[in-house]
């Protein structure tokens, strides 16, 4: 018999990245202990019809535990599903709908300090005040020239400019993602 792994859900490819090096790096795990596995959007969390396969893999052992990973966003952008309160409400529903209530938690990624944003307002918050500032004036400029697509600015940029220290995983932006990963592993 196959040994379960620890099933993450994660919204896109940027995120997917990011994870696996978060638990690389912070637990020292091995691939083969776990599967990141996108959902392409964030919507997608809500609807039951994206979970029959994962359902399915559950109920034959294949995964005992379940992490979900998603973006909080902006509640003026998305009534139903942006902001903080109404990702947690709309996702503790499908988890409770799924009844994978006793193998699951979820993390909502945002700026800890505003409950705002996304895996990359995240990241700027566990920057140091040099690079965040640096960052914060790149965009500023770009949202003066109308160039609208500040998730990927801030997540190329914070990647190419900082090759060297790319995120700083003991930053306390990352406190609960830890004890998330930690439950999940445990």
């Amino acid at each position: 018999m196959v040994a379960s792994k620890k099933l993450i859900l994660c919204e896109g490819g940027e995120d997917k990245a990011f994870l696996n090096i978060f638990i690389k790096e912070y637990l020292s795990r091995m691939a083969s202990e776990f599967e990141v596995q996108t959902l392409n959007n964030k919507s997608n969390f809500f609807k039951s019809e994206s979970y029959n396969l994962i359902m399915q893999k559950i109920n034959t052992g294949q995964y005992d535990k379940v992490l979900f990973f998603f973006d909080s966003d902006f509640k003026e952008n998305d009534l139903t599903y942006g902001g903080f309160e109404n990702s947690k409400n709309e996702i503790e529903k499908m988890i409770g709908s799924l009844g994978v209530g006793s193998i699951s938690k979820y993390y909502i990624c945002c700026d800890p300090s505003t409950k705002n944003g996304n895996l990359e307002h995240l990241l700027l918050a566990s920057a140091d005040k040099n690079k965040r500032e640096c960052l914060e004036k790149l965009l500023k400029c770009v949202g003066e020239l109308n160039a609208n697509s500040n998730k990927k600015i801030i997540l190329t940029a914070y990647k190419e400019i900082f090759k060297d220290s790319p995120y700083n995983l003991d930053h306390d932006a990352f406190a609960d993602l830890k004890d998330k990963m930690n439950w999940l592993f445990g």
